[in-house]
C-alpha cells in the first residue's frame, strides 16, 4: 500500500489570497471567485451556484475560477434565469468558449448593422461548445435557467471588455429591450 503524505497549504493558500497585489474579480454582487486551487464541479457545486443567482437581483451568478483579473486565461461558470437579458456585444481583442452544463441558451451572431447572420441553441445533446472569435457581435438568451463554463482571454480589460453596438439596448431600458427581443 502506497502511502501518500499530504502537505498543509491552507497557510500559503490564505497568504495568496490576502496578497494587496492580487487583482480580484469583483465589484458586483453576482461575481463570486473560487479560491480552490483544484476545482471539481458536480451537481452540488451546480446547485449551490443556482442557489446563488437566485439571491440578487439580476438572476446571474458568474464563479471566477481565476482568481487575478490580470491572468491571461479567465474561467469562470456563468449561472442565468431563464430569460435574463444578455446585451448583444463583442470583444475586440479577445476569444470567448463557452461550454454547456446545464440548461439550453440560443446564441444569435449579428453583423455590424444588427442583421442576425447564425442563430443556434446550445444544449448537452446537441451544441455544447461554442468558440466565438474576437469582434463577432453575439448574445445569448436563456430558454431555461442555464449554467455553462467560460473561458475568455485576459487580461481584463475594463469598460473596454466588451463594445457594444448602438443598435443593441441596454440593459436598462426595459420597453427598448421588449422590442428587441420580439
Amino acid at each position: 500500500r502506497i502511502q501518500i503524505k499530504r502537505k498543509d497549504t491552507r497557510e500559503k493558500r490564505v497568504k495568496f489570497v490576502m496578497d494587496k497585489n492580487t487583482y480580484r474579480p469583483g465589484g458586483k454582487d453576482y461575481i463570486h471567485v473560487d479560491d480552490n486551487r483544484i476545482q471539481k464541479i458536480d451537481e452540488k457545486y451546480v446547485t449551490y451556484l443556482k442557489l446563488l443567482a437566485k439571491q440578487n437581483s439580476y438572476g446571474k451568478c458568474m464563479m471566477c475560477f481565476h482568481d487575478d483579473i490580470r491572468k491571461h486565461a479567465h474561467e469562470w461558470i456563468n449561472v442565468y434565469s431563464k430569460g435574463t437579458y444578455v446585451r448583444p456585444h463583442f470583444h475586440p481583442d479577445k476569444t470567448e468558449t463557452k461550454l454547456i452544463i446545464d440548461g439550453r441558451m440560443r446564441v444569435i451572431i449579428f453583423d455590424e448593422a444588427g442583421v442576425v447572420i447564425d442563430d443556434y441553441v446550445m444544449e448537452k445533446e446537441s451544441i455544447f461548445i461554442s468558440r466565438i472569435d474576437k469582434g463577432i457581435i453575439h448574445m445569448n438568451i436563456q430558454l431555461t435557467d442555464v449554467v455553462y463554463y467560460e473561458v475568455l482571454d485576459g487580461p481584463y480589460a475594463g469598460k473596454d471588455e466588451s463594445i457594444f453596438p448602438q443598435w443593441a439596448p441596454g440593459c436598462e431600458n426595459e420597453d427598448g429591450i421588449r422590442e428587441f427581443m420580439q
